[in-house]
């Protein structure tokens, strides 16, 4: 697919920054203090508006500018109730080069989950709504690379998710920015891997943490199935749209003619054979916690204090106190393995290496 777009596709000349096309109570609301991008608020025509542009030592910089070309670019011919729209390309006085988006009244996944307002209602509205935009992304070959709980809106009128932040996000058409990016959190283990070809399932995976957080927010068994598909290290043993997502969330699943065949004899053999499968117990439930690429098979009790811990350090509520957060997740573990014996199994031992990178890793990024 090509569509070899450029910033003089969609706008020839800037249009005269004349009294009525200017931009009112103008104020800086965001500036990034790992990325180039500085954003302001502005209103015009009674309306308020987003003015995207580069931080001042950025701005003079070809490789910056092309990079926000880049996403004017690509945000511009998007066209989605749940993408943040982009609306036009101007040199806003006292500002400079900017891309103008419409402004969304609303609070970022990330505030909601962090206060606890998430209801399982809401979450599920919120999860069809972005694997939805997803989608539509996806069709037009178009990788968002930065999916986070911070770049996803719900409005306060009618609860409708908004993504925004197409600033890495990438599509054959262009040779910039193609180096690994985004936030280490949420990145595929491919994406890591210089010359590695990204789709996207590496969405998919980012879409797949934001999954197992709200899983463990909710305590819900089934999000958290579908979460540990999403971040699966292969990509091809994920999720390959988010239709397929979508589906599972809906409790349908999306069965071939060859696998629907396969069932009915299958079915028509037991029948035949008087064979009757005795009830067995079902299999107990032990969610995962996915981290970079890997999923790691550990009980719900050793999960919930990491998550607790991430939530308190990004909350400044706790305390880097390696040896305090090592002892509560040793004695958690054993919990999980409470004969002596068990504790020397490979199972134990591997799970116990996993907690402490998942500790270190913590420590490090908080």
């Amino acid at each position: 697919m090509g569509n070899n777009f450029s910033t003089s596709d969609f706008i020839t000349d800037d249009l005269p920054q004349t009294e009525q096309r200017k931009f009112s109570h103008v104020q800086k609301v965001y500036l990034s203090s790992s990325g180039y991008n500085c954003i302001f608020q502005g209103e015009r025509y009674g309306k308020l508006h987003i003015l995207k542009t580069l931080q001042p030592d950025y701005a003079t910089l070809a490789f910056y500018q092309k990079a926000l070309q880049k996403e004017f670019n690509i945000g511009y011919q998007l066209e989605h109730p749940h993408i943040c729209r982009t609306l036009g390309w101007e040199n806003v006085e006292g500002i400079g080069q900017c891309i103008i988006l419409e402004y969304v009244d609303g609070l970022t996944l990330k505030d909601l989950m962090d206060e606890g307002k998430l209801p399982k209602e809401l979450a599920e509205k919120i999860i069809m709504e972005l694997c939805e935009a997803l989608q539509y992304l996806h069709k037009k070959q178009i990788v968002h690379r930065d999916l986070k709980p911070s770049n996803i809106l719900i409005t306060h009128n009618g609860n409708n998710v908004k993504l925004i932040d197409f600033g890495l996000s990438d599509c054959d058409d262009y040779d910039i920015l193609k180096l690994p990016a985004g936030t280490r959190y949420y990145l595929a283990p491919e994406v890591l891997i210089p010359g590695s070809p990204l789709d996207s399932r590496s969405d998919i995976y980012s879409l797949g943490i934001i999954l197992g957080e709200m899983a463990s927010l909710l305590n819900d068994k089934n999000l958290a199935s579908i979460s540990r598909k999403c971040t699966q290290r292969s990509p091809e043993k994920r999720y390959t749209s988010t239709s397929e997502i979508i589906d599972n969330m809906k409790g349908r699943k999306s069965w071939t003619y060859s696998q629907g065949i396969l069932a009915l004899v299958i079915t028509l053999i037991v029948l035949s054979t008087g064979i009757y499968f005795s009830q067995s117990k079902p299999q107990q439930f032990q969610p995962s916690y996915p981290v970079y690429g890997t999923t790691i098979s550990i009980g719900r009790n050793c999960r919930d204090i990491l998550m607790e811990e991430r939530n308190n350090l990004r909350n400044k509520r706790g305390s880097k106190d390696s040896a305090r957060i090592t002892l509560r997740l040793k004695e958690a573990l054993d919990k999980n393995f409470p004969k002596p014996e068990q504790r020397t199994s490979s199972a134990y031992l591997l799970q116990w290496e996993k907690i402490q990178e998942e500790i270190a890793r913590l420590l490090t990024e908080s």
